[in-house]
């Protein structure tokens, strides 16, 4: 079950075969990690390129090296991730997407990269948003987010050598197989983590600053506070959850009646105060439970040989008063390749984003900056002060 490690060098030239000394141990989760790790005698160069086709599911994966550690006398350790990081040194200046859909977007993201675009499954909403001075990745990350889709990279391969590199954005990777994991039970492969998140059963809704105008009704390049949604929500910028507030409230001074726990969620792309309010609705139903996770091996898992990455899984957690009975979603998987069947481990619930995938993220500095300037002051600086201009 150990697949063949086909070695390319920097520039697609093959070079032989890379004997692993062991197993092999792929590493994947939604939105981060796509990695390899193995030993073997001879160390290849940084920036070699490994192809493989995975062993189980038919699908060839490409991954590039970027690290080994090599102690003298003994094997060495390689570390791989996903060729979709050669994004990371194709960079985009300035794109200033506007009402665009998300294959458009996707087209904007790789034109300086040698990737092609594939399926899109998000239909032909438009949103916007503003790439600036960001490398592919990040901006591919940043299209993940404006216009709800999680991409994925598609490798094909012809006369022994990769043929096509593709990443496709459908709506949601993976899908329901049927697999259901009880906890609770006698199962000694298994850990649930209550993640440190905070529960909220309130929250209010901000979208994009409101450009200002001046008696003319010409931009001015600035822009006034947020929007907001209580004029679609009877003069009310927050929506709350009863429910959620009975479990997770706290007593007023009285201790006569439960009141929310507030929080906030800002959605910056955002222009229309309908929309606002559904997508802090839809944040609402995920801030008002604790985030939990489950780590499991997947023969806790009934029909979980099957799961992949992306997928649901059913979940009866009957250490709760009463059962919690909820759909949570396959986030990580851990396959280790050896000379048995492959040993698989599965993270069901929510995961953190890894360094890898945060890394390549600079999109996120710059909306972090427009963050800060809108609460520090009513109106936050124009594009212009990044040394852009509108068009």
């Amino acid at each position: 079950m150990v697949p063949t490690l086909y070695l390319f060098d920097r520039f697609d030239e093959r070079l032989g075969i890379l004997p692993a000394v062991g197993g092999i141990t792929h590493v994947e989760e939604v939105g981060g990690e796509d990695t390899i790790e193995f030993d073997c005698l001879a160390a290849p160069e940084k920036g070699e390129r490994l192809l493989w086709r995975d062993p189980v599911e038919g699908a060839w994966r490409e991954h590039v090296v970027v690290r080994t550690d090599e102690p003298l006398g003994l094997p060495a350790h390689v570390y791989a991730e996903s060729s979709l990081c050669e994004l990371l040194g194709d960079f985009i200046e300035e794109s200033q997407l506007v009402e665009k859909t998300a294959a458009q977007a996707l087209a904007a993201v790789l034109a300086p990269t040698r990737w092609t675009a594939g399926d899109v499954g998000v239909g032909d909403v438009t949103h916007g948003c503003l790439l600036y001075h960001v490398n592919a990745l990040a901006a591919l990350r940043r299209i993940e987010d404006v216009w709800g889709c999680e991409a994925e990279a598609e490798i094909s391969v012809s006369d022994g050598r990769v043929a096509t590199r593709t990443v496709s954005l459908p709506a949601r990777r993976g899908a329901w197989r049927g697999a259901r994991f009880s906890y609770g039970k006698t199962l000694a492969a298994c850990t649930r983590t209550v993640l440190e998140d905070e529960v909220f059963t309130a929250l209010y809704g901000y979208g994009k600053g409101l450009p200002i105008f001046d008696e003319q009704g010409v931009a001015t390049g600035g822009y006034t506070r947020r929007l907001t949604f209580g004029s679609v929500n009877n003069g009310v910028n927050w929506v709350g959850d009863d429910e959620a507030r009975q479990v997770w409230g706290r007593w007023n001074a009285a201790c006569t009646e439960k009141l929310h726990r507030f929080g906030s969620v800002v959605f910056p792309d955002c222009e229309d105060a309908a929309e606002l309010k559904a997508l802090t609705e839809a944040a609402l139903e995920a801030a008002c439970v604790p985030n939990v996770s489950y780590e499991v091996d997947v023969a806790a898992v009934d029909g979980g040989a099957g799961a992949r990455l992306g997928d649901d899984v059913a979940v009866i957690d009957s250490s709760r008063t009463p059962e919690w009975h909820l759909k949570a979603r396959c986030v990580r998987r851990v396959r280790s390749f050896g000379e048995d069947a492959p040993e698989v481990r599965l993270t069901l619930g929510t995961v953190e984003r890894t360094a890898w995938a945060a890394s390549a993220d600079v999109a996120a500095r710059v909306s972090a900056v427009e963050e800060t300037a809108s609460v520090a002051s009513d109106t936050v600086a124009s594009y212009e002060d990044l040394g852009s201009e509108e068009f």
